[in-house]
Parts: C-alpha cells; sequence; structure tokens
C-alpha cells in the first residue's frame, strides 16, 4: 500500500513541481515539527565540512529555515537560496526578516533544472527533500556538476519509507506516521539503489555515495 501511495505521490510531485500557496503554508507547518529537527544533524555536518568560507546553496529552500540555521549557526561567507515555488520564496523572505542574519541570505526564484549560477563557483549544494519533485535527475545532477568547484559536493537528503525496522528505532516521531510520511514526500532506498535515480546516476558518471541515516537517505554527488 505503501509502495503504491509513494508511486503515486511521486509522479503528482514531479509533474507539479513547485509548491503553490495554500500547500506551502501547510508545509511551513508541517516542516516546522517534522523536518526541522533533522537540520541539528545538517548542521553538525555541515561544521565539519565547511570553514566558514565559500558559497552554499539550497536548492529547494522552501520556508528557508534550514538557511537560516546554517546563516546563524555557521556564519558562511554566503548563502543561497533556489526554489521553483515563488509562494516559497515568498515564505522564505517572511521566515529571513526577524533574523539579523537575513543579510547572508539571498534567495532566487529559479528551476534546479537551469539554475542561474556560474561555472565552478560553489563550494556545497544542500537539498532536503527535494529530489522528488524533480522531473528529470539527471539534468538537476548535471547543473550540481556544472556549478560546483572541483572539490565540492552537493549534499541530497531524502525521506525514504522502505528504511529498515532497525534505523526506526531511534527516531522519537511513531514508526507508521515516519512511514507514511516518508511515502508522502520521499524516495524509497530501492530507487537510489536500482530505480529511476540509480540510472541517472550512472548515465552521468559522476561520482557519488549513497548512505543510510535512519528514515533518511543522504546521496553524496560530486565531479568525475
Amino acid at each position: 500500500m505503501l509502495d503504491l501511495l509513494n508511486k503515486i505521490f511521486i509522479w503528482l510531485q514531479r509533474w507539479v513541481q513547485g509548491i503553490p500557496s495554500g500547500l506551502a503554508h501547510l508545509y511551513d507547518r508541517l516542516a516546522t515539527r517534522y523536518l526541522e529537527p533533522s537540520y541539528e544533524h545538517i548542521v553538525e555536518e555541515l561544521r565539519d565540512k565547511t570553514s566558514g568560507e565559500g558559497l552554499i546553496v539550497e536548492v529547494g529552500c522552501g520556508t528557508g529555515k534550514l538557511l537560516l540555521k546554517i546563516a546563524e549557526t555557521l556564519k558562511p561567507m554566503s548563502v543561497m537560496g533556489i526554489d521553483i515555488s515563488r509562494a516559497m520564496i515568498e515564505l522564505s523572505k517572511r521566515n529571513l526578516s526577524r533574523s539579523r542574519s537575513r543579510g547572508l541570505v539571498d534567495l532566487i526564484l529559479a528551476d534546479a533544472h537551469n539554475m542561474p549560477i556560474r561555472n565552478q563557483c560553489v563550494d556545497l549544494i544542500l537539498s532536503t527533500s527535494t529530489l522528488h519533485h524533480i522531473r528529470q535527475p539527471k539534468r538537476f545532477f548535471d547543473e550540481c556538476a556544472r556549478v560546483l568547484k572541483e572539490d565540492g559536493e552537493a549534499w541530497i537528503y531524502e525521506f525514504s519509507h522502505d528504511a529498515e525496522y532497525e534505523d526506526l528505532r531511534a527516531i522519537k516521531t511513531p514508526r507508521i506516521f515516519l512511514k507514511i510520511l516518508a511515502a508522502l514526500h520521499g524516495i524509497p532506498r530501492r530507487i537510489f539503489e536500482k530505480g529511476y535515480i540509480k540510472k541517472a546516476l550512472e548515465n552521468g558518471g559522476y561520482r557519488y555515495k549513497i548512505s543510510y541515516q535512519g528514515a533518511v537517505t543522504k546521496l553524496i554527488l560530486g565531479k568525475t
């Protein structure tokens, strides 16, 4: 049942791509409760990776709250958020306007398939719960490879409802709810291992690594 639900919602979200206004405000409330706790872990991973310099770009920045946490905690030289949804960009502006770190963050209304960023200038790309919205994953991966510096990486996070039982034990959210959330808003592990994401990665010839962090699948993408 969850597999069928996941296929339907992946198809719908890849077709629609941008989140419209009404759903954007609902997403803002849900993200505050269920997604933001994971941002702490991402920021800690970034703390080990970055030196406070360079350009960090979040593709599919949504409500801007991860951007804000990065700006406030790590204080990098520059942070940029890209989203195809005008409603999400407006929400990001509203959330960022309340922070003293707002001057560090730039927001751009743009398509991940064609990022308005020059070649080889980005140190790190982040993407959380966005890949399942992307119609053409290989084109997105190509764009990541184009804008990244030679030693840059893209960190792409997605919920996976087919995570192993042991991987879900440490998560406080009820497992059945987490699995439903991941089916509605994520990509199963098997798609990274042998589905359309795996095919896009192999066809592009990128350097990549896939790891599992509880209910989250993390893809690290780099240049060849």
